[in-house]
């Protein structure tokens, strides 16, 4: 398939749908972006930029300014055409802290200007292109703007949605929220150290082809390294239930499947604690004890109650889902029924990010050895639909192998 002809599938896929949701899970923030190399709308793009920037350059920039202005303008807009497809909200800071020295870590490493963001940003909300959303603020981060194209603005950038891409660039392996000095080990890992390794392996392998929203894969720690290890990229936050954009696209052109690990960090949690096989249909047998039929709740309730340091916090955060006590004590009874050496409110869920993370770099590695793009998508791995039956062969052997001789089941998923 042509990526003409894919664009166009996509256009229609998010065609009348609504404004974003504005929370956290539907921000992506600000991040340079370019278009590729073989792009064929690089000069209408650049005509654009010319003549945003011809337009809203009100002060007198130097030369060199004004190419950084340009820049922005460039980065901004690339990063709103993909707003359009990922249905999220970009997220803009306009707090002058973040930028100092003890700020955001990326706007300083991407050299953002403040001066140029917010004018570019009061241009395109005067001339009425973008939704606004004024700062708001987040526990330990400051308060961001969020915007959003508006049809006008839409239609002049959704054309360059799949030609855009992120430098792949280190560093691959970082940590959020680093305590007791995680941030700075994290940070000075040698160049030898596996994690590094491996991660600048499958990234040089990446650069060499073509994926919606191609930007680096990095392994992200929550506080230590011992915590939440996940492969994140922002191909894996392309939607897909709601609107089925991310199965739609396309890897070097070929349509694409998806193929996951079935309850995974349950299966996880059992095979490692305690050598135990989940079965087949584990949420089904839950709801079966339980009495409740809803799986979308059975897998919130339990990935919430692993991933929890005590049965208060659990509750609490399940009751903002909007999951009621009657049904989350059913849920938590059949659970502990069903199985019993499940281990519930240990924070074993940030065991399991880190362990299913290990596995999934584990089948990069090896779809490099056969020269198969694989890209990680939470708890499963995109690949082309010819490449499909090898990822599912080789998740499950991989499994098997990080869990001692552990079994689990996958499926996989088609446009």
């Amino acid at each position: 398939m042509n990526y003409s002809a894919n664009l166009r599938i996509l256009k229609e896929i998010v065609k009348g749908s609504k404004l974003p949701v504005d929370d956290y899970d539907h921000h992506d923030f600000l991040a340079p972006k370019q278009l590729n190399r073989q792009c064929l709308g690089r000069e209408s793009f650049d005509a654009l930029v010319d003549q945003f920037v011809h337009q809203s350059n009100t002060k007198r920039r130097g030369l060199g300014q004004l190419e950084q202005f340009r820049l922005h303008w460039d980065y901004i807009l690339l990063n709103l055409s993909q707003s359009i497809f990922r249905k999220h909200w970009l997220s803009i800071s306009l707090d002058n802290n973040a930028y100092g020295p003890k700020g955001d870590y990326w706007l300083r490493k991407y050299a953002f200007s403040l001066t140029a963001i917010k004018d570019i940003v009061s241009y395109l909300e005067a001339n009425d292109l973008i939704h606004k959303k004024t700062g708001k603020l987040y526990k330990n981060d400051p308060a961001r703007t969020r915007i959003f194209p508006k049809p006008v603005l839409e239609e002049m950038l959704w054309h360059y949605f799949l030609d855009i891409e992120q430098p792949i660039k280190p560093p691959y392996v970082t940590i959020n929220e680093g305590r007791s000095g995680w941030n700075t080990t994290v940070k000075g890992l040698k160049k030898d150290h596996p994690d590094r390794k491996d991660l600048k392996a499958i990234n040089n392998f990446l650069k060499g082809h073509h994926w919606a929203c191609k930007a680096p894969v990095r392994l992200v720690y929550n506080q230590t390294a011992l915590q939440g290890g996940r492969l994140i990229t922002p191909f894996q936050g392309l939607p897909d239930r709601t609107y089925r954009v991310r199965i739609n696209t396309l890897i070097d052109g070929e349509p694409i499947a998806e193929v996951d690990f079935n309850a995974n960090h349950l299966r996880l949690n059992l095979a490692v604690v305690s050598r135990e096989n989940a079965g087949d249909t584990p949420y089904e047998d839950i709801g079966e004890v339980a009495g409740v039929e809803d799986r979308d709740s059975i897998k919130k309730v339990i990935t919430v109650a692993m991933g929890a340091s005590n049965e208060g916090e659990a509750r609490s955060s399940l009751s903002r889902k909007g999951l009621g006590k009657v049904l989350v004590d059913k849920i938590i009874a059949g659970t502990q029924k069903r199985y019993p050496k499940l281990q519930l409110f240990t924070e074993w869920g940030l065991s399991a990010q880190n362990l299913e993370g290990q596995i999934l770099k584990e089948v990069m590695l090896r779809g490099i050895e056969k020269d198969i793009v694989c890209l990680p998508v939470h708890d499963a791995v995109a690949v082309t639909q010819g490449n499909a039956e090898w990822a599912r062969e080789t998740m499950l052997q991989v499994w098997a192998e990080q869990t001692g001789g552990g079994r689990t089941k996958v499926k996989v998923d088609m446009p």
